[in-house]
C-alpha cells in the first residue's frame, strides 16, 4: 500500500446508533465499570485500530440496503449482548486512580452506512493509495472527558461489493480481541438457521430432525402472512416435491422432464399471525414431509390438477427451488455467478430458496413485495429473531 493524495468520493446514507440487543434485566438496568488493566494501560495514547473488510456483492444500493444490511445490523445487536461493555465509553473519573471502562444503560456503538463510486477493483488490489482507503474506516466520538470504544461503517460500492470498516480502541482491544468480536458478529450473522433449528425443536409437537428448508419456509411463510395482511382465514402453502425417486418403480435421479407435484400445507390465517406462527407453520409443514415419506407419491393424483389451478377461498402461497440445485455452481469458465435470481415469482406470488453464494450451509431467500410489504416483511424478519 502506498502513500499518496486522493480525493474520495463518499456519500453518507444513514447514521445511526445500534445497542446491544436483550431483555431488561437487573444486570443491564444498572451502570457497569470495568477498570484497566496494566496491558490496557500500555496502549492507551496509542490511535484507534482501523482494520477494512471488502466482499464482492454484485447488489445495487438500495438492493443492499433491504436485504444484507438489516441482518447486519440485527446480528451486530446481538452479538454487542456478549461484549456489553464496548457500547460504552473510556472515561476517568475523578474518584479513580485510573481510567475505566464506564457502561451505562442505553448506550450505544456509531454505525455508519455509505456509497462509494471508487474503483473497488482497486481499493481491493494489493498496490492501492493508503488515502483512498482511509475515509472507509468510521472515526471514534471522543470529547475531552470520554472516548467511544467502537465504531462500524458499512460503505457500498454498487454492482460491485461492500466493505466493513472496524474501528477500535487500543486500550480496550489488541489484535486478537478485535479478531474475536468480528468473529463472532460473522458467526451470528451466519448462524440464525441454527437459531431457527434450536427454538423449533424446543417447541415442535413431533419428534423429527428439522431441516434447514424445513424451518426456513415456515420462517418465510409465517413473516409473509403477517406482512401481506391476509384476510383470508386459510393459508394454503404448497412446496415442491420430487418425485423421482418416490415413483414404484423409482425413474432415474438424472431423468430430464416433470416429475414434480405440490404438496399442499393447510393452516389458520390467525394461527400464523399470532405469537407462535413460525412453529404453527414448522408443525405443518413437518407433518406434510412426513405424508411425503410415508404414503404413497401418487395418492389424490386425481385431485392435483384442480387443487393446482384453483385452490378454493385460502390465500395461496408457494416456494419455488431448492438449496440442492445448487445454482451458484454452475461455472461456464470465468468463475460461479455473482447473483442468480428467478425472476418469474414476480408472476407466481411464490419466494425462491436456494444455496447460499457465500455462506456453506447458508440459505438464500428470493421475494418480490410491494415496497411498503417489502419494509414490513424485513422488519417482521428481523424482530422475529428478538424472541427466539
Amino acid at each position: 500500500m502506498t502513500q499518496a493524495a486522493s480525493t474520495a468520493s463518499l456519500k453518507v446514507i444513514q447514521i445511526c446508533s445500534v445497542a446491544p440487543l436483550q431483555e431488561p434485566t437487573i444486570s443491564t438496568l444498572v451502570p457497569t465499570s470495568l477498570p484497566l488493566t496494566f496491558f490496557d494501560l500500555l496502549w492507551i495514547r496509542f490511535p484507534p485500530v482501523q482494520c477494512l473488510f471488502f466482499y464482492h456483492s454484485p447488489h445495487q444500493t438500495s438492493s443492499f440496503l433491504h436485504s444484507l444490511l438489516p441482518s447486519l445490523k440485527h446480528s451486530f445487536s446481538l452479538t454487542l449482548q456478549h461484549f456489553l461493555p464496548l457500547s460504552g465509553t473510556l472515561t476517568w473519573p475523578s474518584h479513580s486512580p485510573k481510567p475505566i471502562i464506564n457502561y451505562l444503560p442505553g448506550d450505544t456503538v456509531s454505525f455508519i452506512v455509505a456509497e462509494s463510486d471508487q474503483n473497488f477493483d482497486h481499493l481491493c488490489s494489493h498496490l492501492c493509495e493508503a488515502s483512498q482507503r482511509h475515509h472507509l474506516a468510521p472515526q471514534l466520538a471522543n470529547s475531552h472527558d470520554k472516548a467511544s470504544l467502537l465504531a462500524v461503517q458499512v460503505t457500498v460500492f454498487p454492482n460491485s461489493g461492500f466493505c466493513i470498516g472496524v474501528t477500535t480502541h487500543h486500550a480496550i482491544f489488541d489484535g486478537k480481541s478485535a479478531s474475536m468480536f468480528v468473529k463472532a458478529w460473522a458467526y451470528i450473522f451466519s448462524n440464525l438457521i441454527q437459531k431457527l433449528k434450536q427454538y423449533g425443536n424446543s417447541k415442535v409437537k413431533v419428534n423429527v430432525r428439522l431441516s434447514t428448508f424445513s424451518v426456513t419456509c415456515a420462517y418465510v411463510l409465517a413473516c409473509l402472512v403477517k406482512a401481506n395482511q391476509v384476510k383470508e382465514e386459510n393459508v394454503l402453502f404448497a412446496l415442491p416435491v420430487d418425485c423421482r425417486a418416490r415413483l414404484d418403480p423409482p425413474i432415474p435421479a438424472k431423468y430430464f422432464g416433470n416429475c414434480v407435484k405440490g404438496e399442499c400445507v393447510v393452516a389458520l390465517t390467525k394461527e400464523l399471525v399470532g405469537k407462535d406462527g413460525f412453529i404453527c407453520a414448522l408443525e405443518r409443514i413437518v407433518e406434510a414431509l412426513n405424508r411425503v415419506k410415508e404414503e404413497e407419491v401418487l395418492n389424490g393424483a386425481e385431485k392435483w390438477v384442480s387443487l393446482l389451478h384453483d385452490p378454493g377461498e385460502a390465500k395461496t402461497i408457494a416456494s419455488a427451488g431448492s438449496p440442492l440445485f445448487e445454482f451458484y455452481s454452475i461455472d461456464f469458465g470465468w468463475g460461479r455467478p455473482k447473483k442468480v435470481d428467478l425472476v418469474s415469482t414476480d408472476k407466481t406470488g411464490a419466494f425462491s430458496i436456494s444455496e447460499s453464494k457465500d455462506i456453506n450451509g447458508g440459505i438464500e431467500i428470493g421475494l418480490m413485495l410491494p415496497k411498503s410489504e417489502m419494509e414490513d416483511f424485513t422488519s417482521l424478519f428481523l424482530q422475529g429473531f428478538d424472541s427466539l
